[in-house]
């Protein structure tokens, strides 16, 4: 099947702690693609997007962290292409979160369009659970600047940059 079209709502958070006067941010490399990004992961049936925001950033980069405030403090949306491949055997639909990607696009997977809006939440860091989920390769702990450096995706550093602002 080529050229099908998925409808995704992910959620996460930038997830910062203070380090004396300054703060610093968490930013995970993507065991997919390679490349520094923030936390976020599709949102389960049941769960709400702050939930999911908590459950994924513990997923991914291995530390528990509450939301800031109600709202979040951005929204972005984006399209790309892959291959999918679903966990438990059904195709991936709007209402099949058990599924990951296979190929990405610049691996050559085009089969599926996503497009895919995610909401990310101001949040702070609460404990370290000591490593990071499957989906990252590492993650750190970086400064503003350095995270605006190392981020793949200009939509994320728009992002972090919300959530600078609301922190000054």
């Amino acid at each position: 099947m080529k050229n099908a079209i998925l409808e995704e709502v992910s959620a996460g958070g930038v997830v910062f702690r203070r380090d004396g006067g300054s703060c610093e941010f968490l930013i995970g490399k993507h065991s997919g693609y390679h490349k520094w990004v923030l936390p976020k992961g599709l949102v389960e049936r049941g769960e709400s997007y702050t939930e999911t925001a908590v459950r994924e950033v513990q997923e991914e980069v291995g530390v528990v962290a509450r939301v800031v405030g109600n709202m979040p403090v951005k929204t972005i949306e984006y399209w790309y292409d892959a291959d999918l491949e679903s966990k438990m055997g059904k195709a991936a639909t709007g209402l099949d979160s058990e599924r990951r990607v296979t190929k990405y696009q610049e691996e050559g997977g085009l089969k599926t369009k996503i497009h895919k809006k995610v909401i990310f939440y101001l949040m702070e860091f609460e404990s370290d659970l000591g490593k990071v989920g499957w989906e990252m390769t590492e993650r750190e702990w970086v400064s503003y600047e350095e995270a605006i450096a190392r981020l793949a995706f200009e939509s994320e550093r728009e992002v972090l940059g919300e959530a600078k602002v609301v922190l000054d």
